[in-house]
């Protein structure tokens, strides 16, 4: 916790002109009173995010009654608390109300599997999740997009590539030593209305962890993922904690400077093979979701690939 709190300290500081003062708040469910692990808090014109450790603290330093700035408080199977940070002020806990996974469809009974979204992983040049020319990576997450082989197919695996080695100070590839990194996946259903990820399919907390391995493949047979709808998406979800951060530098305006900037593991490849459309979704610090179109139009998915049983 204290790692976390010196972190606050510092980005605040500099952001909003902290004071002496610290409010600290416990972040907890609102029915059985206890912490909410890894709880996803982002400020929204400040163009902060965090994620609190297990024990669901969080600290903002300053007098929050002038704090003109909107803050977010999200966590897998809550509802998303959103208010103005001046509304903090006098709480000490912050109550998330958790909400039921709708059932899933009757699931397709079969032995055959698809594997979606294949290409070669040597040929991957690309990642998302470093930095994005002269500004840094402000995504909570990225989301690939698959169609289903068939309604109530059933999701196996998935395999995501990322970067291996770890980035230095400079933000080069320093190939002496492997990158540690630890991210959420989610599970999403489609969203009739943006076409992008929906509901989550997938209650359980998937966390994923890697020293040294450049493929990550997750086995969710035990989880019973069923798709219910034509399409579905697999996302990362960054931990942004302090053992998930390092550190590159950015270029100024004026081509000459560079600004050493904060960074979260892990950096997610791009897929080499180009498709008919943009299958990459970003979810911004305002916990929307947009097309991510960096890349595009040279790249359009993720290397990301999904099993699913039809």
């Amino acid at each position: 916790m204290k790692t976390l709190f010196t972190f606050l300290l510092l980005v605040f500081a500099t952001k909003i002109h902290a004071q002496d003062k610290l409010n600290l708040f416990h972040i907890v469910d609102s029915h059985t009173k206890l912490p909410i692990p890894s709880v996803s808090v982002s400020i929204i014109r400040a163009r902060l995010a965090i994620n609190t450790e297990k024990d669901g603290i969080f600290s903002i330093p300053g007098d929050l009654s002038a704090m003109r700035d909107t803050i977010i408080f999200a966590a897998q199977n809550y509802r998303v608390f959103k208010f103005p940070i001046r509304e903090l002020e006098g709480q000490d806990s912050i109550q998330l109300v958790r909400v039921a996974l709708l059932a899933p469809p009757k699931q397709s009974i079969s032995k055959l599997d698809t594997l979606l979204n294949d290409f070669d992983s040597s040929d991957i040049e690309h990642y998302a999740g470093i930095n994005e020319r002269a500004t840094s990576f402000e995504w909570l997450q990225l989301a690939q997009r698959f169609d289903s082989p068939k309604i109530g197919g059933v999701l196996k695996n998935v395999s995501i590539y990322r970067l291996v080695f770890n980035l230095n100070s400079e933000g080069q590839m320093d190939y002496a030593g492997m990158e540690y990194t630890k991210f959420r996946v989610r599970i999403y259903g489609l969203d009739s209305l943006t076409r992008g990820p929906g509901r989550d399919l997938c209650s359980k907390v998937i966390e994923a962890k890697s020293n040294g391995r450049r493929r990550i493949k997750i086995n969710l047979t035990d989880l019973n993922i069923i798709i219910p709808d034509p399409e579905f998406f697999v996302a990362v979800e960054w931990v942004r904690d302090f053992h998930n951060m390092g550190y590159v530098r950015l270029n100024n305006a004026d081509g000459l400077t560079t600004d050493r900037m904060i960074n979260y593991r892990p950096a997610i490849g791009i897929s080499p093979v180009k498709r008919n459309n943009l299958n990459i979704w970003g979810m911004n610090f305002k916990r929307a979701w947009l097309p991510y179109t960096y890349f595009s139009p040279d790249f359009t998915d993720l290397a990301i690939k999904a099993e699913v049983s039809k």
